[in-house]
């Protein structure tokens, strides 16, 4: 895979690159952050599951991931991937503009809107002409102009991609999502089903990226992060979030956030997960 950078900016709040990569097919595991995530696609060949829901995606595609939400990425081998990254947490959204933005809307076109086009355009623009400080202003408020032309775009136009989904994999995702806290193990997910262990392994590999096993750690994890972002204690959490006991929780917990459960949480550290 080869690729080059356009820009990289990040602070306590935001995290953003413009990336263009060539692929030699690639995709990326099911993960989530504790932030807004938005992807602005310049050109690309793939497919973008989103919490079970699998969007194509190419050309001046908008993708918009809310907190915890369970996502990867898969690219078709030889495509060129040129997109805008963005992490960003709550004190960036605009004020009243996330209610206006449907719950369900994930993966918008804006192909032929030169507006929202030529926010990303200035957001290069800026990036080889500002000094940190005045960058930070700027991308800032690109971000918000960005989210208020979504939500406006919304309540016009039907610019929604629609998801392609499978029946089997949806049905496991809403009956995991049901019993996070009492799932026995993966074996409850096939008896539900109706169908063999290799086979669902084979579904959540080919829709999600991942396994069942992890995806439910996964959910889990999640749900801990929101509550530890809470407030709530790490020593506690755990078993209000489907653990058994706390050593096992903190080590995922580690392994998948790359930090300890009692470490404060900033959007550039997210830039770790992210494409």
């Amino acid at each position: 895979m080869k690729q080059s950078a356009a820009f990289l900016y990040n602070d306590a709040n935001v995290a953003f690159n413009h990336f263009s990569r060539v692929v030699d097919g690639w995709s990326i595991e099911s993960h989530s952050h504790e932030v807004f995530e938005l992807i602005f696609v310049k050109r690309a060949s793939a497919s973008y599951c989103i919490d079970g829901k699998e969007y194509p995606i190419g050309r001046h595609n908008l993708v918009l991931t809310r907190p915890f939400e369970i996502h990867t990425l898969n690219l078709e081998e030889g495509s060129v991937y040129d997109r805008y990254d963005i992490l960003f947490d709550e004190s960036v959204m605009p004020r009243g503009v996330y209610e206006k933005i449907p719950s369900y809307l994930n993966v918008m076109s804006f192909e032929g809107n030169s507006t929202v086009i030529g926010l990303f355009d200035k957001m290069d623009y800026y990036f080889s002409r500002l000094g940190e400080e005045e960058l930070s202003i700027v991308i800032r408020g690109l971000i918000r102009e960005v989210l208020i032309n979504v939500a406006m775009e919304a309540s016009v136009n039907d610019t929604g991609i629609d998801a392609v989904t499978n029946t089997l994999v949806c049905r496991a995702i809403e009956y995991i999502s049901i019993n996070l806290l009492t799932l026995g193990g993966v074996e409850d997910i096939c008896r539900e089903l109706y169908i063999t262990k290799s086979h669902l392994h084979h579904l959540f590999m080919k829709h999600l990226h991942t396994t069942p096993k992890k995806y439910i750690t996964t959910k889990r994890l999640a749900l801990a992060q929101r509550e530890i972002l809470a407030g709530g204690k790490p020593s506690e959490v755990y078993l209000r979030s489907g653990f058994t006991d706390y050593s096992t929780f903190y080590r995922a917990y580690c392994n998948y956030f790359g930090r300890k459960p009692s470490d404060k949480y900033t959007a550039n550290q997210g830039a770790q997960l992210r494409l």
